[in-house]
Order: C-alpha cells, then structure tokens, then sequence
C-alpha cells in the first residue's frame, strides 16, 4: 500500500481571488498555462492551438464529438474528442507529469443564450445563437473537479476519463503503477498522488457514489448551512476554483435574506439580479453540524474575514439545498479529492 507517488504542481501566479489559478504545461511541445477549474470537468483548446492535430472531413469521424456549454458566458463549444498527452510542469520543466485524456478539439464557438444543456446535444437551435466575439486562438481551459456529470446536468462528458488530474500515466520518467489517485488542492498549488505525507493533517468525508459505474466517480461533498443560526439546510457543495463568488441555494426548504440590485454583468443576462443581504450570518459543516469534520462561517460582506466570497448569490438551480463557495474558500483551507477511496479532504 506504498502509494508514494507525488508531484507537486506550483500555480504559475499567485493565488489571487481576482482570477482562476493556473498551471504550466504542454501538449506536442506546445506550451500552454492551465486553468485549473474544479468546478467543471476536462480539457477544452482551440484547434489552432494544436496545428499537430490535423481534424479535416477525411479523418474527424474517427473521433467522438463533443461540446461543452459554458452557463456563465453562453458560450457552446463544439468538436472532436482527440486522445493526447498532457504534460504538467513541477518546480521546472524538468519536474513532469504525464496525463492521458480525450481533449475536446474546438472547431466551432456560438454565443447561444437560449441553449438548453439538458437536451441541446451540441447544437445552437435556429435563430438562438448571437454574435460574439469568441476566439477559437483562445479557447484554454481545463476542468478537473469531480461529481458535476450529475443526471440532468447537460455535462455528458464530466467523467473521471476526461479529468486531466485523474490520468496521470507518468511522472519524472517514471510509470505511475503507485500513484494514489487523487490531489490537494491549496492557494500555492497542486499534488498529484495522494501519500502518507501530503495527506497527514487531512480530515475527511466519505463521498457517496457518482452517476456512472467508472470506481473513480463519486459525488460533490455533503454539506449542512444555518443562516442567521436558523434552519438545516442539507446538501450537496461545490469548492468551485473557477468563480470568486459563492451561490447558495436554500429552495425548497426555506428562503435567504436577500435584495434586488442591477445586474453589472453585460447582456443578454438579466436586467437585475439578486444578492444575500450584507451582514446575513452563514455557517456550513461538512458533512453536517452533528458530525462535523470541518466548517467555517462568516457574516456576509465582512472584509475582515479571509475566505469572504466576492458576493452571495441566492439561486434556485438544482433540487435542493446546495453552495458553490466559490474560490476565497482556499485561503481558509486546503482541499484534498482521494479517487481511490472516495474521500474529500480538508
């Protein structure tokens, strides 16, 4: 059960809750930086990026297609799935990792508000897509989050296959037969591999099952919020490293304090949009507040407190109970994902 496998994957910038964290790499020689977005599932690049990877009328059938739709711009990408290689860069260039995953080719981009992720299957309905300015020279992104391929969630392709941190194959040279699969996640960067050493002062919570059969797909953490001391508001969280902010659903069990505000994202999003009222008081517990193995809590909008979100949002998204805490939540905690077992780690 030696499992002493590890790299460790410094953020190319420091962690600022301004942006996305990033790592450096390649794909055939090519250098790229890395989103590192727990909050999605796989990796998306523009096909000019990969002048290597010919993709023409002869030769595109041998590969799935694929799309991913991204709710916060209403942007759908659409291509192929091409098996390569990714390489992740340690301290150096010369400190490696090796993954394997299908990554989604980018043919075509559309701006399309009205797509429904649930059913689209790729495809902007006629008349529903709007001019944007999207580039397929700057299509990066890289999700590497667990348990958002949730039934009904439209993310067909959020599989432990597609997650770049779930398939390393190689580290410094060397094949990856006692990698424990899994990372910690913290504001200097990221292990890849799980040890006795870069799990030591981890407190855990058991994951329930995902939504396929794959052994490496398990669940969002369970987690419990009481605002202003009140209520129990079990389900699920998403530590999400892509957004600043934090949503919060408290339907149908109950309702948030909150007020209406003009909404500062441009269109085609809502004229107004909501936000939980200042000074409102939010506790969570991991999994719950009877067996508690982690929690924070805060009165929102408090500066003094590190892992402030940008705002709080009230939504009424899933079936129940639910916070993403967005990415401020990494200067109160490192965050470990073990694959193997099925644990998330605080």
């Amino acid at each position: 059960t030696n499992h002493g496998q590890t790299i460790f994957l410094p953020f190319a910038s420091k962690f600022s809750s301004a942006y996305t964290p990033t790592v450096r790499g390649s794909i055939n020689g090519k250098a790229f930086t890395f989103p590192v977005d727990t909050g999605s599932t796989g990796l998306i690049i523009g096909a000019p990026l990969l002048p290597n990877v010919k993709l023409d009328a002869k030769n595109e059938a041998k590969y799935q297609r694929g799309w991913e739709f991204l709710d916060s711009s209403s942007l759908l990408y659409t291509g192929r799935f091409v098996p390569l290689n990714v390489t992740f860069y340690g301290k150096t260039s010369a400190r490696r990792a090796v993954t394997q995953v299908p990554v989604l080719v980018v043919q075509s981009v559309v701006k399309c508000p009205g797509y429904n992720p649930t059913t689209g299957k790729g495809v902007c309905p006629k008349g529903k897509s709007v001019k944007s300015t999207a580039n397929l020279s700057h299509i990066t992104y890289m999700g590497v989050g667990f348990g958002r391929n949730v039934a009904g969630s439209g993310i067909d392709f959020g599989t432990p296959d597609h997650n770049p941190f779930l398939n390393v194959i190689d580290i410094n040279g060397h094949s990856t037969a006692r990698l424990r699969t899994g990372y910690t996640l913290s504001t200097k960067g990221v292990y890849l591999g799980l040890t006795e050493k870069n799990t030591i002062n981890a407190d855990w919570v058991k994951l329930e099952r995902g939504a396929t059969e794959n052994p490496r797909d398990w669940a969002g953490v369970r987690m419990s919020f009481k605002v202003n001391g009140a209520g129990d508001f079990k389900g699920t969280a998403l530590v999400d490293t892509g957004v600043p902010q934090m949503y919060l659903q408290s339907a149908p069990i109950g309702t948030l304090p909150n007020v209406t505000i003009p909404n500062p994202a441009p269109s085609p999003a809502p004229k107004y949009t909501r936000r939980v009222t200042k000074g409102t008081h939010l506790a969570f517990a991991f999994p719950n507040f009877e067996r508690g193995v982690a929690g924070y809590d805060f009165a929102v909008g408090d500066a003094a407190f590190p892992s402030q979100p940008k705002y709080v949002q009230p939504v009424s998204i899933g079936s129940g109970p639910f916070v993403n805490t967005g990415r401020n939540f990494l200067f109160g905690f490192t965050i470990l994902f073990d694959a193997v077992d099925g644990r998330f780690g605080f």
